[in-house]
């Protein structure tokens, strides 16, 4: 499978696509963060779909598999943030999960974002989920935790546009979804309250200094020392280390994790000048300042690049478990980071919890056949400006979102296990399914988006059959 994907491939075009260069915020948005897995989810794929059904005379083998899905499925009504508790009902079964993993297959479509916003507040409100953990950089979310716990939703639009680095999460949906958090928490008690975090590790832009003023707050002893390297974090992860060699950087990761030594071996006295939790809090951070540079260094290469970012991912979403003392968590990733995705060495974010977790940790991927969404245009291997693209083709023929589409329905979600447990539908998952999605640019060619689909990749989907363009704060 995998070879067949990457004859289908220029390597070049990939590259220059999806890793070519570090996200520029406002372009690129989170570009370099969804250069997904160059094996198998080579171009993040999105399917097609027309406005005329395409569905009327399908062939029996089709029909079957169309039948067992409506069969199989929990309809939804098409607008997510109306959705009432009991078309959640399905949601039941993960109320005692450790983790939940929700992706979207764009990077800008509303529709996925409220349905993630809907479905954070039913496990909020009736499973006792209390963090949501964001495909976002770790630093920059302490901002807007911060203003999530005191309740300042008045705070909010002003955090996300000065602190976040990734358009794809600066948009009304997003910013709906925070102030409901923070309406949420006004006059609960801490251990009431909802979180909201960061786990992607791309930046070093606020995690050195966080560290440094730490130390200097807490009047720590080696102080000049971790200022010495905590410089080097900060202005070569700009430069994503492009001046060092393997030997150079390995020197410098050598002193970096004497860094951490001095701050575990002095753990007594920081702990006394702040707290437990704030001695945990940045200790992860310099553990992000580490992996930002690994990831930063790495950004030459794909595979190292990716499979880096992920683990990190995983291990900062586990780390959240423990520093909360196990409250769940709900993730927000896109359909590669979330999925139980394994090929040899590589492994998406999904695979490791997955790995961690056994079955606490349940994946929920994010389809839709036709309508707009939000992105970067690309023409050959450069971007254009960023705003709404259309997909208005058919989907593929077999793919799992023609099959969607054919039900008629305007969403639905369904167990993918439920479904192979079929004759019919294993044996259409054996025979390489696709299915379509894409990062944060499109090049208006929906072929380059397909990849083939295992079933265990996700648990539950979620399908629309229209996306509506997420709405980008001014």
């Amino acid at each position: 499978m995998c070879e067949a994907i990457l004859k289908q491939i220029c390597l070049k075009s990939f590259w220059i696509e999806f890793c070519g260069k570090y996200p520029n915020p406002q372009t690129d948005g989170i570009m370099s963060s969804k250069r997904y897995r160059p094996i198998i989810f080579v171009f993040l794929t999105l399917w097609s779909c027309s406005s005329e059904p395409e569905d009327l005379n399908l062939d029996p083998e089709t029909q079957t598999l169309v039948d067992i899905l409506i069969d199989e499925m929990h309809l939804l009504s098409a607008d997510p943030l109306n959705w009432e508790d009991q078309e959640l009902r399905w949601l039941d079964p993960l109320g005692d999960k450790s983790v939940v993993g929700l992706g979207e297959a764009t990077h800008g479509t509303a529709e996925f974002f409220q349905a993630k916003h809907r479905i954070f507040k039913y496990l909020a409100e009736n499973h006792g989920y209390r963090i949501f953990a964001f495909e976002a950089d770790f630093g920059e979310s302490l901002f807007i935790e911060e203003a999530v716990q005191e309740g300042n939703a008045e705070a909010i639009e002003d955090l996300m546009l000065s602190k976040m680095h990734f358009w794809t999460w600066k948009t009304e949906e997003v910013k709906a979804l925070l102030e409901w958090m923070c309406t949420y928490n006004q006059g609960k008690a801490k251990e009431d309250k909802l979180h909201y975090m960061g786990v992607d590790c791309q930046f070093n832009t606020y995690h050195p200094i966080m560290v440094r003023q730490y130390l200097a707050n807490s009047d720590a002893p080696f102080q000049t020392f971790a200022d010495s390297i905590l410089m080097v974090a900060e202005t070569e992860s700009e430069q994503a280390f492009d001046s060092y060699n393997a030997a150079s950087f390995n020197a410098y990761l050598i002193k970096l994790e004497a860094l951490q030594d001095s701050l575990m071996a002095h753990n007594d006295d920081l702990e006394t000048a702040s707290s437990e939790k704030e001695f945990q809090l940045h200790t992860r951070i310099l553990e992000l300042v580490r992996q930002v540079s690994v990831v930063r260094y790495k950004t030459g290469s794909t595979q190292s690049f990716m499979d880096s970012r992920d683990l990190y991912m995983a291990q900062n979403t586990s780390w959240l478990l423990e520093y909360f003392e196990l409250e769940k968590v709900v993730v927000w990733a896109h359909n590669y980071h979330v999925s139980n995705f394994e090929s040899a060495a590589l492994g998406s974010m999904g695979n490791y919890l997955s790995y961690q977790w056994g079955d606490q940790y349940v994946p929920v991927g994010f389809l839709f056949s036709q309508g707009t969404f939000t992105a970067a245009g690309m023409e050959g291997d450069s971007y254009t400006e960023l705003g709404t693209q259309a997909l208005d083709s058919i989907p593929k023929t077999g793919s799992l979102n023609a099959l969607m589409s054919h039900t008629g329905e305007d969403a639905f979600s369904v167990e993918i296990a439920a479904l192979a447990n079929y004759v019919a539908w294993y044996n259409a998952f054996e025979n390489f399914m696709e299915y379509f999605f894409i990062g944060s640019a499109y090049n208006n060619r929906p072929e380059d988006y397909y990849i083939n689909f295992d079933p265990d990749y996700y648990q539950y989907m979620i399908y629309f059959d229209k996306s509506t363009a997420s709405v980008l704060l001014e």
